[in-house]
């Protein structure tokens, strides 16, 4: 019993030490960094330079929806005892695909992209950003899961972390 007391006072501590980042706070250099690299996919500059921004600002606003908590694994912990309703790695890709795709942008295409399938302690999911047509190993991650709420972004074969692999088709 001491044992489980002491857990719970520890996990009420450490959550109450984590905080969601502001979305009304935007990085330009962040921005400026995912713009460069979207622009390798050699789509229109404005519809990049769109989705740079609202890209950040959203995986910030996700954190917020989500009450993010950090590290992530501890943000899976609390949503899978259901002291959150959401905020799973796959929650946060799909998510952002539904907010990209409610942008109406003409010149991207999108993926899922997983990792580590079928893993149940090292499973990861992404959205996969592509220029239109184009396959999914050329996309760029958009990853707000693993920095909780900052918008990790990389080309899909420059990510040291993980190697991606296509779930499903074409979203």
């Amino acid at each position: 019993m001491k044992k489980y007391l002491v857990l719970a006072i520890s996990l009420l501590l450490f959550v109450a030490c984590a905080h969601a980042p502001n979305p009304s706070q935007v990085d330009t250099h962040r921005v400026t960094k995912l713009n460069n690299i979207l622009n390798s996919l050699h789509v229109k500059k404005s519809e990049v330079k769109d989705l740079a921004r609202k890209a950040i600002i959203h995986s910030q606003k996700l954190a917020v929806d989500y009450d993010l908590v950090k590290p992530p694994l501890f943000q899976n912990f609390l949503v899978n005892i259901g002291l959150r309703k959401k905020g799973l790695c796959w929650q946060f890709a799909y998510d952002m695909l539904a907010f990209v795709k409610k942008q109406h942008y003409q010149s991207f295409d999108y993926y899922i992209g997983g990792a580590n399938i079928g893993n149940y302690w090292s499973e990861h999911n992404v959205l996969v950003v592509t220029c239109k047509g184009c396959s999914f190993d050329k996309g760029v991650i958009l990853d707000p899961w693993r920095d909780s709420g900052k918008l990790f972004f990389s080309k899909i074969n420059q990510d040291k972390k993980y190697k991606w692999s296509q779930r499903g088709g074409l979203r």
